[in-house]
């Protein structure tokens, strides 16, 4: 374990009285096209993760450390602990299902991850997470992981998430259904990324570039957003995207956190417009990401829809919506908390 973590978290970990060290992505094989594999580790944003995992409690401890040079001075964004997490849940997710008789002829699918806010840690670089399977039926795992600041004990966030197990022969069928659906038609998605509305204008050049720097440590096209536009009166954003390489969790599919941080960046980029307000200066309070189908890797001509679905002197709700081929992909809503009147900029 780790040295000179916060007394609050070294409590946690003792609190585990048969915790085993166990290999980052060991059940899952490693592989460059993982994004965090690629993109993260093999990129030395973040060391190796540590792991380690109790059986009786079926949990997963761990650490992610952020390497200075990859961040410079900049916060580590959440978008970048969502995808984590999303990743380390996932993977206990297996490890607890796969003690089943059909667990290995299986793979899993978050179909919902739910975040909490809890506070904030700008200067933190080291992360501790516990991930606990609380209920674990036939095809289906919970689980509630809390986010930890490592060195001030403080609580970040709480993450729970549903994940869905399908047979591996199924996978198969499904993908080939795909591939031919995607011979057959090359249109953007359900909604056209030009919307037909008096006020409605064309996203600019450095909009659709904000858009493109996905992540801070990303370089930039990793994911290309090709045009799309936007109604202020109107609340509502569209947009245009393709998805590039080694950005995969799930083997042959877009990681389910890349998925979140798209249309989170999407929803920022409305509200924004909306209220006048930086989304970099507000809580994104609450994120709740529901996915219904698999994005295939490299998939072309997706598109993002996002409306804001509410908007008071307290919060604004906005809700975006990935499609292509007129099949919805995923959908997230988040909650974006307003500064007080006395407070804002």
């Amino acid at each position: 374990m780790p040295t000179g973590l916060h007394a609050a978290i070294q409590n946690r970990i003792d609190a585990f009285q048969d915790l085993t060290p166990v290999e980052f992505h060991g059940l899952w094989g490693h592989s460059n096209a993982q994004f965090l594999e690629g993109r993260m580790v093999g990129a030395g944003v973040i060391d190796v993760p540590s792991y380690w995992y109790s059986p009786s409690s079926r949990s997963c401890l761990g650490f992610w450390k952020f390497t200075g040079q990859s961040l410079d001075n900049d916060a580590v964004q959440e978008t970048t602990l969502f995808t984590l997490i999303d990743d380390v849940m996932g993977e206990l997710a297996y490890r607890a299902f796969i003690g089943t008789t059909k667990g290995k002829e299986h793979i899993g699918f978050t179909v919902n991850l739910n975040i909490k806010k809890a506070d904030m840690a700008p200067n933190a670089r080291r992360f501790f997470f516990e991930a606990t399977a609380e209920s674990v039926t036939e095809r289906k795992v919970a689980i509630k992981c809390p986010l930890y600041d490592a060195m001030t004990g403080k609580l970040l966030l709480v993450a729970r998430a549903v994940f869905v197990f399908t047979p591996i022969a199924n996978i198969a069928k499904q993908t080939n259904v795909e591939d031919a659906n995607s011979d057959r038609d090359h249109s953007p998605g359900s909604s056209d990324v030009v919307l037909s509305l008096p006020s409605a204008r064309s996203l600019a050049a450095d909009e659709l570039y904000q858009l493109g720097q996905v992540m801070n440590f990303l370089p930039h096209g990793t994911i290309n957003h090709t045009r799309g536009s936007i109604s202020v009166d109107d609340k509502r954003l569209v947009v245009s995207l393709d998805f590039g390489k080694n950005i995969s969790g799930p083997p042959i599919y877009v990681h389910g956190g890349i998925l979140g941080t798209v249309l989170f960046n999407a929803s920022a980029l409305l509200f924004t417009k909306h209220t006048g307000i930086s989304a970099t200066l507000v809580d994104a309070a609450e994120r709740d990401i529901n996915y219904h189908r698999g994005v295939p890797l490299e998939c072309q001509n997706a598109a993002i829809e996002a409306t804001v679905e509410s908007s008071g002197n307290d919060k604004v709700v906005v809700f975006a919506t990935l499609m292509r081929n007129k099949h919805v992909y995923t959908t997230l809503k988040t909650i974006f908390t307003l500064p007080q009147s006395s407070s804002k900029l």
